[in-house]
């Protein structure tokens, strides 16, 4: 089991590094709520008679005779995959924390199958376990009453809905600020929403602005975008003792909902880097009338429901995705050099109009496909992934996308060719009567081709309008 305290908490570092200093093996009494164990604990069944698993042939496995196995043993194990939020405290000093179990394989000498790995260092090996060595049928814990009540913090709902206002220009609207006067803070809902999200890490917290760009982002909401970005906390104010600064903790989910008219300001690309732009489109009176609204058919929805699964995939680089995507394949062959393709092709066409994009959109976009794979079961042979990277490309590329017929005319025809199956047509995107056997990103080519006609008639467009 590994278990990771808030890299803020000064004072819970300072004791370890001191017990350390001194040099001396001290036992130390480490409190863990009982509700993050139970978190954890998720029964399942297989009736498989073999767990089969790819891992990676290291000098680890052939020299140590271990491996930490991948995520799908946690298929066959009564145990989620990923971190868990939890509060611990130890001597006193209280702290949020997250746990997480890493299965780890260890085999008995076998010189046969150390040198068989040595051979195949750095490719893939398929393990079988049988399942037999699995079954939990009689595990059955049972928890045991809190008795400390010093970490049951939750007692007002998760969420907050706060009207952003056309006055917003500096953070004092979000955060609050310190009055000279009372010399007390005066806190803002979304402030109190924050404070509570830190004191109860385990579970999701939503910061919904209502109307959000009725001002600009940038201004009001700029300190907030600096923190997200460099995991550091954000500044409040001083006095001659301490500075007081406000940690963006990690379960906190920030949502804005906008409407676009005369009253209100185009998101800048800075914005939009950071976001994931979902467009809801007007029903039609008719349909929404006599729509029955039937529930969607979820492959996975307790994926779904619980946001804060897989969180530490925020904290992925590009390395490790590659790690992770380098073992699934795709009808044109492995998924990670599929991507690579898909993403510089799109890159390469903005770059025409200066409109490219970086690192941090590639970083999330394929966080977002390795998500989507995981909601997928993690099939080793992923066919439905064109799916979700048409979201991608909608919701991440897209929306920076703006100008005159002149400067992203030919652009957009070439994106929308990017979009569809036969992709060497040069097809007029206002002319084309498409369809979805027409199309590998159908959703950005639907709207690639909205956007084209508005431009013809208009000779201006943003993604927006």
């Amino acid at each position: 089991m590994q278990l990771e305290y808030d890299k803020n908490n000064e004072k819970l570092k300072n004791y370890f590094k001191n017990l350390f200093s001194q040099g001396t093996s001290k036992i130390v009494d480490l409190k863990i709520n009982v509700g993050a164990f139970k978190e954890i604990y998720d029964c399942k069944s297989n009736n498989e008679n073999f767990i089969i698993l790819e891992q990676n042939s290291n000098k680890t496995a052939f020299n140590e005779r271990q491996w930490f196995m991948n995520n799908n043993i946690f298929n066959y194990l009564p145990f989620k995959s990923g971190y868990v939020g939890c509060n611990i405290v130890v001597e006193d000093i209280k702290s949020t924390a997250k746990i997480r179990l890493m299965p780890r394989l260890y085999f008995k000498k076998n010189k046969e199958l150390q040198d068989y790995l040595k051979e195949n260092e750095g490719k893939k090996v398929e393990v079988k376990i049988k399942t037999d060595n699995f079954n939990f049928d009689n595990f059955h814990p049972i928890w045991e009453k809190e008795k400390d009540d010093s970490t049951d913090y939750k007692k007002d709902p998760n969420y907050k809905i706060v009207p952003v206002g056309a006055n917003w220009t500096e953070n004092r609207h979000v955060l609050g600020f310190y009055n000279v006067i009372t010399e007390e803070y005066n806190e803002t809902p979304s402030y109190s929403l924050i404070k509570a999200a830190k004191n109860d890490i385990g579970s999701p917290y939503f910061l919904i602005l209502d109307e959000m760009n009725l001002s600009h982002v940038e201004r009001y909401f700029a300190d907030f975008l600096s923190a997200i970005e460099s995991g550091q906390p954000i500044p409040l104010y001083s006095n001659d003792d301490e500075n007081y600064e406000l940690d963006i903790p990690d379960n906190l989910l920030i949502v804005g909902t906008v409407n676009v008219d005369e009253t209100t300001y185009m998101f800048s690309p800075k914005v939009l880097d950071r976001a994931n732009t979902i467009e809801f489109p007007t029903m039609a009176a008719k349909e929404y009338m006599n729509s029955d609204f039937k529930e969607f058919d979820f492959k996975n929805i307790n994926y779904l429901m619980n946001p804060l699964e897989d969180l530490d995939v925020r904290n992925m680089n590009v390395y490790d995705l590659k790690d992770i995507f380098m073992f699934i394949n795709c009808s044109e062959g492995n998924l990670w050099d599929v991507l690579s393709n898909e993403l510089d092709l799109f890159q390469s066409i903005l770059k025409k109009i200066n409109f490219g994009f970086g690192f941090r959109v590639i970083n999330e976009i394929l966080r977002f496909m390795f998500v989507s794979w995981r909601y997928e079961d993690s099939p080793q042979n992923w066919e439905n992934w064109e799916r979700y990277f048409d979201a991608q490309v909608k919701q991440k590329i897209l929306p920076k996308l703006h100008g005159s017929q002149k400067a992203i005319g030919q652009t957009i025809n070439e994106l929308f060719n990017a979009c569809l199956i036969e992709r060497k047509n040069n097809a007029d995107a206002r002319l084309v009567d498409l369809t979805k056997n027409d199309c590998r990103y159908y959703t950005s080519a639907v709207k690639l081709q909205n956007m084209a006609k508005i431009l013809s008639n208009q000779r201006y467009v943003s993604f927006i309008n």
